[in-house]
């Protein structure tokens, strides 16, 4: 195992991806866990369930420059980021984290900037690359804020390598212990990944882990027992297919299926959005059910289902290969005669009994 402290070991210049892809804007966090509608849970079933109190929310924090990345948080994606310049964002990660410890991945190409003749990616660190992360938390009751630093990192030019940074920009130690959380500040690399750019094949990109713990207590998810998968014809048709039976639920509007189906994504997302305990919270405090028609509301209509004819690089995995969607999202609803539309970021997972489920609905 390689730590950044002492400093990672030396990094080649240039580092290897295909063509980057150009993202859409990140879908609201509400909006997009509101993709789905579930029936009620009978009174029977919501107090046999566990109780939880959500003590503090949590939100990722990063700042960063001359790279592109996919960050994710226990294996789920939390936020693509395609821009190169200067980046400073701050994103709720509630219903990404579990009880005890916690793994955050960056997984991420360092660019130095455009190519002016050939238009490609000039695909080496630049004198200004740096990856700067923190974990927030906010205590609900009192508003007390901590906050520590998880990985601060930047391009040592002389001796071309990255290196972790052990002052802040202020000039000031890290902090990576608080009341309530902590980290051993040790940052960990990690085998190759591959961010799905949809435009063609992608080479491995740098891939860096760090461990944080919290006191609060999570619901667990609901897909620990997922079987891994392999990318074969087989696992694609079955994709496909899942997408195509979760996509005809909206298109019939057989909100009753739902329940079967997404009930424990909602309760997960009512518990660790502070809304409720059951999946039906979630559903009325933010009126869900309305959004899943085929034509919503505010007169966006549903498209018809987009699936590429080839799914070679358009095929993303996550949690150690248990977890797998389709991009760019093949569920989608658009203004008429505009350009501007939203996804349904649906992540699927297969039970050991070879059934294939919804995971997560995912905001990045």
């Amino acid at each position: 195992m390689k730590y950044l402290n002492p400093p990672l070991q030396r990094l080649p210049r240039r580092v290897h991806l295909g063509t980057i892809f150009k993202g859409l804007a990140l879908a609201l966090l509400v909006l997009a866990l509101g993709g789905w509608s579930l029936t009620a849970l009978s009174t029977e079933q919501a107090t046999e369930q566990e109780i939880y109190t959500m003590e503090r929310s949590y939100y990722l924090i990063i700042r960063s420059n001359a790279v592109v990345y996919d960050v994710q948080v226990n294996g789920l994606n939390s936020k693509k980021n395609k821009e190169l310049g200067a980046i400073d964002f701050s994103l709720p990660i509630n219903h990404l984290m579990q009880s005890g410890e916690n793994t955050l991945t960056l997984n991420y190409l360092a660019l130095a900037g455009i190519d002016p003749d050939t238009h490609e990616p000039i695909k080496e660190y630049h004198d200004n690359f740096y990856v700067r992360i923190a974990i927030e938390s906010l205590n609900l009751t009192t508003r007390e804020r901590e906050r520590i630093t998880l990985m601060d990192i930047s391009y040592d030019h002389e001796n071309q390598r990255i290196q972790g940074n052990p002052l802040n920009p202020q000039g000031e130690e890290h902090v990576y212990e608080t009341a309530h959380m902590f980290t051993d500040g040790k940052i960990r690399q990690a085998s190759p990944h591959v961010i799905v750019t949809n435009r063609g094949p992608s080479d491995p990109t740098e891939r860096l882990t760090v461990r944080f713990t919290t006191p609060d207590r999570f619901p667990a998810f609901h897909w620990l027992d997922a079987v891994e998968l392999e990318d074969t014809p087989q696992m694609r048709a079955e994709l496909v297919a899942a997408y195509e039976r979760m996509y005809s639920y909206i298109y019939n509007e057989e909100f009753d299926s739902f329940l079967q189906e997404l009930e424990p994504v909602w309760r997960h997302a009512a518990i660790t959005m502070g809304v409720g305990q059951t999946a039906m919270d979630f559903v009325e405090r933010l009126d869900i059910e309305n959004r899943n028609v085929r034509v919503r509301p505010n007169g966006q209509i549903l498209n018809p289902l987009k699936i590429p004819d080839n799914l070679d690089h358009h095929v993303e995995f996550m949690g150690e290969g248990r977890l797998v969607r389709i991009q760019p999202a093949p569920v989608t609803w658009q203004y008429p005669d505009s350009d501007r539309y939203s996804r349904m970021q649906l992540l699927f997972y297969k039970t050991p009994s070879r059934e294939w489920k919804v995971a997560r609905i995912l905001t990045d």
